[in-house]
């Protein structure tokens, strides 16, 4: 038969408490039973000492009585029977049968009627008793008595023995108290003669004694009973007070107790949480480094085939020797804005995807405004232009400055300058103003005179892949820009927000740290360009060696090189690129990352370490976008890294200053 558990929704039985704490706890019992034992043996101490002090004292006072007495009768006798006496002491040995010891004794007795002496006793130095008042003592040996001892040796001493007890000098058993002296007996020359004892009666003392005690004790009884019966009130008092605290803190330690139990169980579930937080964290550390790789390889993959796309693009629209149709001009300049709308979006993504991982890298230092609006100008300026948006640039910006990366903080604001031209009417404004704001920051707001933004709607501008009645007006977007916009301004330490009113428009602005020292900049001065020719020694035809296993990116860096007048070498692997290199030793060398076998970055190292080919810089050119291919490119040695598709313009631009600096 199997016990019934209890269910978990069955209410919990509360222990009753108990009136009287645990057993252990029991203090007026313990009290009134130690309490009463100390004032027994104190009160029963107390009445012995007073008994036996006062008997001490009774034998010291017959002591010196007795002392007093022998020295009287000693007067007495001894003109009378000094040679009588002493022809004892001489010889040691008693006479009873001398009628001088029988009128000695009545004369003795006569003496001593109406005093407590009950016997008188003379001893010889060797302890015989040669005279006793009482004729049956003579002759007895008595020299192992110390008291005896004592006064022959000239101290007197004295001894008490109670009725009832055996006499230590003469092993009898006394019927009263007595008190025995034994005196010293000196002669004229100060020796010791004989020993004199004498016997007194006590008892009468002895029961006067016995009955001051009884008072003490009955007195002593009843003053401590009385103090027992106080302490006994005041204990019990005490008593109840802390057999009330006692419950209350007991029950404060089972609420203490209860409170543990439940902080355990929370530390318990907690740990629980944080464990399955901890799986959580490496899970989505494995997700997002899932998530990178995976970005990093559709990257790759999409950018290899839009490199084709663009590049062979950019070289129909812009070949020389056979200009296109104007349909053909139409539809190749579709393609590019596909193209290049599509490289946007990839470049977004991978941007986003980075400062979420946290691997976003800045550069922040000071930044004049005033370029930075000034780059941006001429980049929307072409669209805006399109659809007759007017675009006006701060004019009191001059003098600012704010703690940023250049790059970023471009890219921000040609985020929200192209929005305000993307959404706004057929012939409306957008305006661009700085300002210093309190808190040592400066403001930046993008002004246009578009659509609006409901308010309800404004929550969900910065959301990832989120766009508002885009699709309505035809405008091409991610959804990715805004918040994108958000991360690199937040990564900034900087602040995004947005005021609109629908139908009027709307105001995005961002609020950067300000810089130190700030310096007056030129607003809508743009940076020059400089054209860097190739430079050429007599005879010299430079050369371009291009490593790439792609044959449409070979075709299109062929061009490229055509155009610029180089001598152009392609290999489709490392190894082949590496003996062309030491065989031509060419100006340039192009090296793409993901080679068959041997990769670009072992391609490198193995040109750097051969003297042959150390000297020839190396650019690497390959689909992997993300920022930490860069850097790495960038570590392992190459001049420079850059990314497919590229503007075959600045990709021109860029070959032409290596060769330049190689030169």
């Amino acid at each position: 038969m199997t016990s019934r558990q209890p269910a978990h929704n069955e209410p919990r039985r509360e222990v009753p408490q108990r009136d009287t704490p645990q057993r252990g706890f029991q203090l007026l019992r313990y009290f009134s039973i130690a309490s009463g034992i100390a004032v027994f043996i104190v009160t029963m101490v107390l009445s012995w000492a007073y008994y036996l002090k006062e008997v001490d004292d009774n034998v010291r006072a017959t002591e010196l009585r007795n002392l007093g007495l022998a020295t009287a009768i000693a007067n007495t006798i001894r003109p009378a029977y000094d040679e009588f006496l002493f022809q004892q002491v001489k010889t040691g040995v008693p006479l009873p049968d001398d009628p001088r010891r029988k009128e000695l004794t009545e004369t003795l007795n006569r003496i001593t009627k109406g005093i407590p002496v009950v016997k008188i006793k003379i001893y010889s130095l060797e302890g015989v008793t040669l005279f006793s008042t009482e004729s049956g003592d003579l002759g007895e040996d008595t020299h192992s008595n110390p008291l005896f001892q004592n006064a022959r040796g000239g101290r007197t001493g004295s001894e008490l023995t109670r009725r009832g007890e055996k006499s230590k000098s003469e092993d009898e058993i006394a019927t009263f108290d007595l008190v025995s002296t034994y005196i010293p007996v000196m002669e004229a020359n100060g020796k010791v003669a004989a020993v004199f004892e004498l016997y007194s009666d006590v008892s009468e003392a002895v029961q006067r004694i016995e009955r001051a005690s009884l008072r003490l004790l009955a007195g002593l009884a009843l003053i401590f009973a009385s103090l027992y019966g106080i302490l006994l009130l005041i204990v019990g008092r005490a008593d109840r007070i802390l057999r009330r605290q006692y419950r209350e803190l007991k029950r404060k330690e089972m609420q203490l107790a209860a409170k543990n139990n439940e902080l355990q169980i929370e530390i318990a579930s907690r740990r629980e949480v944080e464990i399955a937080l901890r799986y959580s964290e490496k899970a989505a550390a494995k997700a997002n480094q899932a998530k990178t790789e995976f970005l990093s390889s559709v990257s790759h993959e999409l950018r290899t085939p839009l490199h084709a796309i663009l590049g062979f693009t950019q070289l129909l629209e812009s070949e020389p020797s056979t200009p296109l149709a104007p349909t053909q001009k139409r539809f190749v300049d579709q393609i590019l804005k596909a193209g290049r709308h599509l490289l946007t979006l990839i470049n977004e993504i991978l941007d986003l995807a980075s400062i979420e991982a946290g691997k976003i890298r800045l550069s922040v230092e000071p930044v004049d405004v005033a370029s930075v609006v000034a780059e941006c100008l001429p980049l929307v300026q072409e669209i805006a232009g399109k659809r007759g948006v007017g675009v006006a640039t701060p004019a009191g910006a001059g003098n600012l400055r704010v703690l940023a990366d250049y790059m970023k903080l471009k890219q921000a604001l040609l985020n929200l300058m192209s929005n305000g031209v993307k959404y706004n009417h057929d012939g409306g404004t957008v305006t661009v103003e700085v300002a210093a704001v309190a808190g040592g920051r400066v403001r930046i707001s993008v002004i246009d005179t578009g659509i609006g933004i409901p308010e309800e709607k404004l929550g969900e501008l910065f959301r990832p892949f989120h766009r508002l009645e885009s699709t309505a007006q035809n405008v091409e977007g991610s959804g990715i820009g805004l918040a994108l916009t958000r991360s690199l301004v937040h990564a900034m330490d900087g602040e995004i927000d947005v005021t609109s009113v629908p139908g009027r428009g709307s105001t995005f602005w961002m609020e950067l740290p300000a810089a130190p020292e700030m310096k007056a900049g030129v607003l809508g001065e743009t940076p020059s360009k400089v054209e860097l020719p190739v430079a050429r020694g007599p005879g010299h035809e430079q050369c371009l060696l291009y490593v790439e296993d792609n044959p449409a990116n070979v075709l299109v860096m062929e061009e490229i090189a055509r155009r610029m007048s180089l001598r152009f070498l392609s290999a489709p692997d490392a190894e082949s690129g590496i003996e062309i290199a030491v065989r031509e030793k060419p100006d340039l060398i192009v090296m793409d990352i993901n080679l068959p076998r041997m990769d670009g970055y072992g391609a490198l190292a193995a040109l750097n370490k051969n003297p042959a080919t150390a000297e020839i810089p190396v650019m690497a050119l390959s689909a992997n976008a993300m920022d930490q291919d860069v850097m790495r490119g960038i570590a392992a040695g190459f001049v420079k890294y850059e990314t497919k598709p590229y503007d075959l313009e600045d990709m021109t631009r860029k070959i032409r200053q290596l060769l330049s600096e190689e030169k």
